[in-house]
Parts: structure tokens; sequence; C-alpha cells
């Protein structure tokens, strides 16, 4: 008898201590809600509990130390875009998901319903977790907005991008990202990648001018964040308002891609391009849906483009698509094809009428494209009107017509361009 009770007390033993192992395995760290003893974290939280309790919320923005920046290197910044959006920064340094989930569930989300959230954590849980844990955690943080506020509408954003740690880290948290980005499959969640905000032409990490400790922004990596979201946040929220692509001073949010020489730049509030050799511009993040606007200053037998929809890789104009701009007068066109003419577009649609202005002088171009519809404005008169799915039979050639998203562009073609008052708006737009 006390051999059988002793066995059964082993085996009982040894079966709870499996049993703890499994449930410990499931619920992994990156997922079970912890808070942190230091004393500047709790006096941290108390403080955004505080201000939640205020009331007068519309924006949170929940993070670690790459979102707590917005109030030191991003400050000025964080003046110029959310200072009158009366948005609540919910970034502690060196949170990892497990905090953020504690925070959620203790005091941060009560009696409020913001009508957007901004989420960019788990860089921090790059060594005690997998990639999937990490992206279990995020989608946790997730989950949780969504049962907490589900009025919010959550923007998602990649980890960043950082170099200070080994590549088996990096893409550990490359793989995460792809991995919780299908949380937008939520209508609610909408996830955005950035990460070519912060590097150069060729992805490498410009640390130096973005993240001078290959992790941290700096004021023009905080710079470079906010334009890159603009669009999309103004979406989110239900503004209605136009945001500029460029800002008039500076190539913030943009990349030559290709080219043997550096022929883009920014004069007298103009961004231009001149010379031979020169590779096309291209934002740093990707659009779908979107009207855009736009003006140009073609010189005699000028020739360039608005690419759309079009991946870093390739021809622009025909992985993604091209609307053409061109000196229309020029004796070297004369004998063009109609689809090769200004408002264009590139090899598929030809413009129901020539309206472009004589060389020398500010053209406007309109482009709206949403779903596989493509309408293009010149110069006040709608010259294209169609559906790009139409032309689907051409994708072997012209593997654009597929496209669903990608960069937009301007294209260098050896001549001198002008722009100016480049803007955008993401669609659809939110009822009012």
């Amino acid at each position: 008898m006390y051999r059988t009770t002793f066995h059964y007390r082993l085996w009982a033993c040894l079966a709870f201590v499996l049993l703890t192992a499994s449930l410990t395995a499931a619920a992994h760290t990156a997922i079970t809600p912890v808070p942190r003893e230091d004393a500047w974290w709790q006096e941290r939280h108390e403080a955004v509990n505080a201000r939640v309790q205020d009331g007068n919320v519309d924006m949170l923005f929940i993070g670690d130390s790459i979102t707590h920046g917005w109030e030191g290197a991003g400050q000025s910044i964080w003046e110029e875009y959310y200072a009158d959006r009366n948005a609540v920064n919910m970034g502690f340094s060196g949170d990892r998901t497990q905090h953020v989930l504690w925070r959620l569930e203790n005091g941060h989300l009560e009696g409020i319903s913001p009508k957007l959230a901004m989420i960019m954590i788990g860089t921090n849980n790059f060594r005690d977790n997998s990639a999937e844990e990490i992206a279990a955690g995020v989608k946790a943080v997730v989950a949780n907005l969504r049962d907490a506020v589900p009025d919010t509408r959550i923007l998602l954003l990649a980890i960043f991008p950082r170099t200070d740690v080994d590549e088996e880290y990096q893409e550990r948290l490359r793989k995460a990202g792809e991995l919780f980005s299908a949380a937008a499959e939520d209508p609610m969640v909408t996830f955005l990648d950035i990460k070519h905000a912060f590097v150069d032409r060729h992805g490498a990490l410009l640390a130096e001018e973005t993240m001078p400790d290959k992790l941290h922004p700096n004021q023009q990596g905080y710079a470079l964040w906010a334009h890159a979201v603009e669009p999309t946040v103004a979406r989110l929220l239900g503004e209605t308002e136009w945001t500029p692509l460029f800002n008039g001073r500076d190539l913030t949010g943009w990349h030559q891609i290709g080219g043997a020489e550096e022929t883009w730049g920014v004069e007298n509030g103009l961004l231009y391009t001149d010379g031979d050799g020169g590779g096309w511009l291209a934002t740093c993040r990707e659009f779908a849906d979107f009207e855009m606007e736009l003006e140009f200053n073609v010189p005699p037998a000028g020739n360039s483009g608005v690419f759309i929809r079009a991946p870093y890789g390739g021809n622009p104009a025909f992985e993604g698509l091209e609307v053409q701009i061109l000196d229309d007068y020029a004796p070297e066109y004369a004998e063009l094809e109609d689809w090769q003419y200004c408002g264009a577009v590139y090899a598929l649609i030809s413009p129901s009428e020539r309206v472009a202005k004589p060389a020398g002088e500010w053209q406007d171009m309109y482009i709206r494209y949403e779903g596989s519809e493509i309408y293009v404005r010149l110069n006040g008169t709608t010259i294209v009107d169609d559906d790009i799915a139409r032309y689907a039979d051409k994708a072997p050639d012209h593997p654009g017509v597929l496209q669903t998203a990608g960069f937009i562009g301007l294209q260098n073609h050896g001549s001198r361009l002008d722009f100016r008052n480049i803007r955008i708006r993401e669609l659809p737009l939110p009822e009012k």
C-alpha cells in the first residue's frame, strides 16, 4: 500500500511538473501580462492613467522607448503633428509586449474610446522570444485593444529596422512583422511597414542621419516616421485634408532608386530632376488606393512621368503603372503613339484628348486610383477614366496591371523637370 501510494504521488508530482511546463510553453512570456518594478516605470504608469482619466483622448501611441522618444528627440515633430490631435504617449522605455499588455489591462484604456491607436512594439522581445512568440505578443496587444475599445481604429506598424544586434535577431524581428501583419485581416486594423523611411536606396540603415545608435530615431528619424504615416493617420482619424508628399524644403520621405548619378534635389521650394543617368524618385512607403495632385513644369522636348503602385525593383513603368508627362508639342514627338502623350497611362490607355500646355508653363495633374479604377485629370479636363482590370491580359509584359499596392514615383528621363504642390489622400475616406 505504501509503495502504491508513493508511486501514485510520484506520478502525480511528475504529471504536475509536465503539465506546468506545457502550460508555461503555451503561455510564453510575450503574451503573459506582467508589470515592471522600476519606480520610474510605476510613476509613468500612474501618470498615463491620470492623463487618461482627464478624458479628451483621440489618439494613442503605444510602444517602448522608440515611442517614448516622442517626448525627447521627437518632441518638436510631435508638436507639429500631434499636439492638436489630443494624443497620449503610452511609450515606456524597455517595454516588451507583456508589459504593454499589463498596462492596457490596468488603467490605460479605462473610460476612453480613442479614434486611433498607433502600435509599434516587440523589438525588446528579440532575445527571449521566437519570431512566432513575438508575433503572438503583438497580436495579443491588438486583441486587447479590439476588446477594450472596439470603436478604435488601429494602425499597427512593423518593427523598425535596427542594426545594433546580430543579424539573427534582425531577421527574427523582420519575420515577426510578417507574421503579425495578419492582424490586419480585421478591417479595424491597418498594417504599415515604413522601414524604407530609415534606409538608403540600397537598403542600408541611415544610422547617422536617422538612428545614431542604430535603434532609436533622432529628430530627423521622427520627422520621417511622422511623414510616412501621416496620410494613413489622417484617413483613420476621419480627416479629409490633403497630406503633402513633398514638404518644399528637402527630400524627406523620398528615395532615388537606381541611376549612376544623383539627379534629384530641392531648389527654391521646387522638387527637380536634371541630367542623364539618374534613377527615379520614390516615396518611402507604399500606397494602395489614393488620389493625388501635383503641378509640373516640363521644358521643350521634356519627358517624365508619375509612377503608381510600383515596386522598387525593375522598370517602374511596367512593374507598376506610369502616367506620362511630356512636351506634347515637341517636333521629335510628332510620331508617337497616342498612349505616349501627356496624361496617358503609358503603353495602356490613351488620353481622350490632348490638353497639355506649351512647354515652360506650369500644369496641374490629378490621379485617382481605387481598386482597379483609374482616373486622370490634366489641367482641369478628365482625359482618362478606365478600369485597369480590362488590361489583365497584358500582365505577362506589364505586370503592373495586377499590382494592388506600391510606391509612388517621379521619373528622370534625362531632361530638367520641376514639380511642386505634390499631395495625397488615401482612400476610402471614412464617413463623417
